[in-house]
């Protein structure tokens, strides 16, 4: 369980935990929080990847006339 966070003043709680949704862009904390640990493909561009599979399409349909 998370320890209960601290608000600097009542706009802060209301504007972290009441009304979460009317924020625009992000806060400092959220700027600094370790991100995720996502594992990213670079090796696999979707563009070069829609590229390739129409390039394929062509030559087969070049193939079949």
């Amino acid at each position: 369980m998370t320890a209960p966070r601290g608000y600097r003043s009542f706009a802060d709680f209301e504007r972290e935990e009441i009304r979460p949704d009317m924020r625009i862009g992000w806060s400092v904390d959220e700027l600094d929080a370790p991100a995720v640990e996502q594992e990213l493909d670079f090796d696999m561009d979707p563009f070069e990847a829609a590229l390739w599979e129409a390039e394929q399409e062509d030559a087969a349909e070049e193939e079949e006339d």
